[in-house]
């Protein structure tokens, strides 16, 4: 296999990242002011960690996400961890597929649904490539997308009022911390990128790189939308650019969301693949179908809702597979091995784990 450069890498988790989530975060803080920003500086500390802890993870013992958690928790956790995997998974790519359709409707007239099949050919056919090739697409994209992000916030920048920004509504806050952790959820693909890489100590320069890049946007986005908008932000933020910029506007607010997608459902179904293909024993292309195809299906049988298929997966996948399993495996296994290249006390581990543990009860009574 070609390896990946250390550009490569990061741009393989910067487009994981920077996806759906990022386009909804202005509406889920619109009640919560300038605290909605912290909260998204501290939720993106707080998941760098857990992907920290998984790069040890895979430098020590190597494979994927779920062969670690097989090997740190048992059979159990490997199970759970594949679970939650999947289910975070399938719902942002079902998300992404139903998402993308509206947007090249909306672009070049073509039904939706064949918008959505177009977006899903090209993007399956990338990861059918293979790890080089869609770290590659992924570094191309990754300019598309940082500069529509970079001419969005400066657009809307100009026109925050201070006043929208002062707005607190403690629910609010808190809701919005499974939108921001959905926002951040990419750490499957870290050992891809170590994998590709081959060394720990440029693994963990791309994971930090990957994490703080999409940090700094996420709260120049949320500053720029909520401020300009304030509680009259849309779900989808970037909808308001052609209120504000006629055709430039409805352009550049269609462009950033499809760049957003497509590095996202790249980055998401290249790990998904290799997850089902060392759990299940699969050869690469079976293993493909498996990840590519039943989103698709989902999607024909009618849960074509961009949002529903979001909060899906990040409610009930990320919080478990991006916080709460990594802290446990990484604290199971510390005592069994000297680190090489992450050194976090244990305490910092627990009080993260907790935290992580106290949101996902948190959703679980809000949906009961």
């Amino acid at each position: 296999m070609k390896k990946l450069t250390l550009a490569e890498a990061s741009a393989i988790l910067i487009g994981t990242q920077i996806g759906a989530g990022v386009l909804g975060l202005p509406s889920a803080f619109k009640e919560a002011g300038i605290a909605g920003v912290g909260v998204i500086v501290a939720v993106g500390v707080l998941t760098l960690l857990t992907a920290l802890f998984i790069l040890e993870l895979a430098v020590q013992r190597g494979g994927t996400m779920t062969s670690l958690a097989r090997e740190t928790l048992g059979e159990v956790g490997g199970w759970l961890m594949l679970v939650s995997i999947s289910v975070l998974s399938y719902g942002a790519l079902i998300a992404y597929i139903a998402g993308s359709g509206e947007i090249i409707s909306s672009l070049t007239g073509l039904n939706t649904t064949v918008g959505s099949l177009i977006f899903w050919g090209v993007m399956s056919w990338i990861i059918l490539m293979g790890l080089k090739a869609s770290g590659e697409v992924e570094l191309g994209l990754n300019f598309l997308l940082l500069g529509a992000l970079s001419m969005a916030v400066a657009l809307m920048l100009p026109k925050a009022a201070p006043q929208n920004l002062k707005n607190f509504d403690g629910g609010a806050l808190i809701s919005g911390v499974g939108v921001a952790i959905f926002a951040y959820v990419s750490h499957m693909v870290v050992p891809e990128m170590y994998r590709g890489l081959g060394d720990a100590e440029k693994t963990k320069k791309a994971v930090l790189v990957g994490y703080l890049v999409p940090m700094v946007f996420y709260a120049l986005f949320v500053v720029a939308f909520v401020g300009a908008l304030g509680r009259g932000t849309p779900e989808l933020a970037t909808a308001a650019l052609e209120d504000y910029y006629g055709n430039l506007g409805k352009v550049l607010g269609l462009l950033l969301p499809l760049a957003a997608i497509s590095t996202s459902f790249i980055g998401i179904g290249l790990a998904q693949m290799d997850n089902l293909r060392e759990a299940l024993n699969l050869d690469k292309r079976t293993s493909w179908v498996l990840t590519v195809v039943p989103p698709l299906i989902v999607y024909f049988a009618g849960l074509k809702s961009f949002i529903s298929a979001l909060w899906l997966a990040g409610t009930f996948g990320g919080l478990l597979y991006a916080g709460i399993l990594p802290v446990l495996m990484y604290v199971k296994s510390r005592d069994s091995w000297s680190p090489k290249c992450v050194k976090i006390p244990h305490e910092v581990a627990y009080f993260v784990g907790t935290l992580f543990f106290l949101v996902f009860v948190y959703s679980l009574v809000s949906v009961i």
